[in-house]
């Protein structure tokens, strides 16, 4: 007999289990996976805790720390001189790494009972109340097992083990290598130039899925969700997981673990562990293009050509006439639509460096200048600069930005860690070049898709997105956050100060009393 374990939670008002990447196994690295074992003898209660024993991420999802559970427990059985009872975990095949993966074929042979972690996960699981057991037919050998958890952010969880994510100063590196096994109190301060990652390769990815999504076939998993038997069982389980969390609102709060993470390091570690998720999924399923890797940049997503074609047909992007879109390859392809529709297209300069916006006009154009005009060379030789002072004259109708992780139910955006999306829009919307009115658009990749992004992580200057398209569908976000209104010039960094000579004019204005400050 097979058991098949969901944890299960609920993320605004929408119920979502977890399923997982499996890395290990080529075949199944492009497929989100349930938990699926066999039930041990000591019953389906006790194979839900080695299950939950074997993963650091299920672990994290409990609030235990099962790294550091696990040298502590070979501490003191080396003190006491007592031998030690191996366990049955596959380590990642790299140097420095304390990860530990997850073993769906774990049963109850590789724990004892007196272990104090496995205590711990039998103390803090509620099964009477909390587990939902569902069977899939007479004839059928697999049980499901819905076990509604507290939810708890997949970011953090899938952090467990990677302690280095970010680029720090050589010292700090130096010094937190030495002293991680002496001291775990150390703060490690990410430099300014915290966007800037190396690839990690990861045994297991989790993440927290609608439910609703698999039973509408949105997510591509293994065939074992898609079989008949399996779906009339999420549909039971999706009734029930919100008649369980009626009474209540389910918000995207920071739990204590998270609110630890964000006094130390803040909103900058959480939103570079998001990006640092989202890059590492994207190389090791093969959907970027050149360049690559992608870690560091705007994901040049396979398919984006299929999402432009999706953009076209949205009833706001026919109405528009001035379109703004980002100057990312993966954005290109929408690029050239834009003006093969006669679309007036903004497009910002590398960097902000020289001037504002290139302005392209496809009546200006020859037929075989718009392939070309829709490159980053090809706009920078055929637009028109645009300066600060014209965008009084212009209303963008429609706003294309980059992105490299987002939330489709809130709309909250990750981008690549420099603030430019945000700072254009700023400054188009003090110039009141951009309305409320104005509709902003991200295009992805279903991978950058990531449903538990919180709310508190979107700060004042950040940009939200109103529609995401994808390769594969439209998603209208619920609009929960506030846009910039205005350049916020006390969070703004130094540098960008002095190397934006936009910023510069623009805090000269505000002086002047030319344009309003908010």
């Amino acid at each position: 007999m097979k058991l098949m374990f969901f944890p299960v939670t609920m993320i605004e008002e929408f119920p979502h289990f977890l399923l997982y990447y499996n890395f290990i196994r080529k075949k199944d690295r492009y497929f989100l996976s349930p938990y699926e074992v066999e039930i041990s003898k000591h019953g389906s209660q006790r194979t839900v805790c080695d299950i939950i024993y074997s993963s650091d991420f299920l672990c994290g999802l409990l609030d235990i720390d099962r790294p550091t559970m696990i040298k502590q427990t070979a501490v003191t059985s080396t003190s006491t001189g007592s031998t030690t009872t191996e366990i049955s975990l596959s380590p990642i095949p790299e140097e420095g790494s304390c990860r530990r993966a997850f073993s769906c074929s774990s049963t109850s042979g590789n724990t004892i009972s007196n272990d104090p972690l496995l205590t711990m996960i039998e103390q803090r699981l509620d099964f009477k109340h909390r587990c939902m057991f569902y069977s899939t037919g007479a004839a059928s050998d697999l049980c499901v097992c819905a076990l509604d958890v507290d939810y708890n952010s997949s970011v953090v969880c899938n952090a467990i083990g990677y302690s280095n994510l970010l680029t720090y100063e050589e010292s700090t590196v130096k010094t937190s290598v030495n002293d991680t096994e002496t001291n775990n109190d150390i703060k490690c301060t990410p430099t300014k130039y915290a966007h800037k990652m190396r690839h990690q390769h990861r045994q297991y990815i989790h993440e927290w899925i609608c439910i609703g999504d698999i039973v509408d076939g949105l997510i591509t998993c293994n065939n074992t969700l898609k079989s008949k038997n399996i779906s009339e069982v999420l549909v039971k389980m999706n009734l029930w997981i919100k008649q369980r969390n009626e009474p209540k609102t389910i918000e995207l709060k920071p739990t204590k673990s998270e609110s630890i993470l964000m006094a130390s390091t803040n909103i900058k570690l959480f939103k570079a562990r998001a990006r640092q998720l989202v890059w590492d999924l994207m190389e090791m399923k093969n959907e970027v293009r050149f360049p690559r890797p992608a870690h560091g940049r705007i994901p040049n997503f396979r398919y984006c050509e299929i999402a432009a074609e999706n953009v076209t047909s949205l009833e706001c992007f026919k109405r528009a006439r001035v379109i703004k879109i980002n100057p990312s390859l993966a954005q290109e392809p929408l690029r050239y639509l834009a003006l093969a529709y006669n679309k007036v297209l903004l497009t910002p300069t590398p960097s902000l460096d020289s001037a504002l916006f290139y302005k392209l006009e496809p009546k200006f154009l020859r037929r075989n200048q718009i392939e070309w005009a829709a490159t980053k060379t090809g706009v920078a030789e055929l637009g028109t600069v645009i300066q600060l002072q014209a965008l009084k004259q212009i209303h963008v109708d429609m706003v294309v930005i980059s992105s490299v992780v987002v939330n489709p139910i809130t709309g909250a955006r990750i981008g690549k860690g420099k603030g430019y999306a945000d700072l254009e829009y700023a400054i188009m919307s003090q110039m009141g070049c951009v309305s409320n009115k104005t509709i902003v658009i991200t295009t992805c990749h279903e991978s950058q898709l990531v449903n538990d992004i919180p709310n508190h992580i979107m700060e004042q200057h950040d940009l939200p997105v109103d529609i995401i398209v994808t390769p594969k569908r439209y998603i209208y976000t619920k609009r929960l956050f506030q846009r910039p209104t205005r350049i916020y010039w006390n969070i703004l960094e130094p540098d960008m100060m002095i190397n934006i000579p936009v910023l510069q004019e623009l805090k000269r204005l505000e002086e002047q009393n030319i344009i309003k400050s908010q």
